[in-house]
């Protein structure tokens, strides 16, 4: 299982994908901290924590090179080569998840340097009380699981679907037209939504009002993670290769 996840993270490394979804989600990082600080100019501390959270929003390119990643070799038809390797497709499958996972925690670990270091520079002259140092461990801690589940959650959604545009499609409906249809129509539902157990979870800490807390944002992001990878591994095993 070790060798077919380095020959996975050999794969990832070696295209452009994972260098452009890690661009993108760097620079977005970056520029969410200096719009959020400079111009919001928050003044209290859930405010400022809010300004620092990289795991709601800004984790949906993660979970789209989650599902562009997964799809790359359903779409180039590479499949049966790399079933000659392993021959146990869900192990191979398997394999490619936690390839991405890794890369994910990679992504996050980039994410939460620039959040950390232009954060804590720009709020330092900020109105309001100081962020405590636990403040700071626990919204990044939550942003790096939020981003590491959501990378999880699209490779899953990937391998499920299996051509890329209509899971790249797909998961943008579901994130920002069903979920929040939805949630207006019953509130009930709000605190399984997954952008809203990511933008918990990223904040590190939970609903004041109380609604979904730290620990039920992760297990729901973390369910829904479960559900997509055990489903798409299923379904994959049982596939024909093409």
């Amino acid at each position: 299982m070790i060798a077919l996840v380095k020959g996975e993270l050999i794969k990832v490394r070696s295209t452009r994908t994972a260098i452009g979804f890690a661009g993108a989600a760097v620079l977005l990082c970056l520029v969410s901290v200096l719009v959020f600080v400079l111009a919001a100019e928050p003044t209290t501390v859930e405010d400022k924590r809010e300004a620092l959270n990289f795991g709601g929003t800004l984790a949906v390119p993660l979970l789209l090179f989650g599902i562009v990643g997964a799809t790359t070799e359903f779409r180039h038809r590479t499949v049966a080569a790399s079933l000659l390797v392993g021959p146990v497709r869900i192990r191979t499958t398997g394999a490619r998840i936690v390839a991405f996972a890794v890369t994910g925690l990679l992504v996050a670990v980039a994410m939460l340097a620039v959040t950390a270091v232009l954060g804590a520079a720009l709020l330092a002259g900020a109105g309001g009380p100081d962020l405590a140092a636990s403040d700071y461990a626990e919204v990044l801690a939550g942003g790096l699981l939020a981003t590491v589940l959501a990378t999880v959650l699209g490779a899953g959604v990937g391998v499920l679907v299996r051509n890329q545009i209509a899971a790249v499609v797909g998961a943008l409906v579901w994130l920002f037209i069903l979920e929040p249809l939805v949630a207006t129509l019953s509130e009930d539902t709000t605190d399984f939504i997954i952008l809203n157990a990511m933008g918990t979870l990223g904040s590190g800490m939970g609903d004041p009002d109380g609604g979904l807390g730290f620990a039920g944002a992760l297990l729901v992001l973390g369910g829904w993670a479960a559900i997509f990878v055990t489903a798409g591994l299923l379904v994959d095993s049982r596939r024909d290769v093409e």
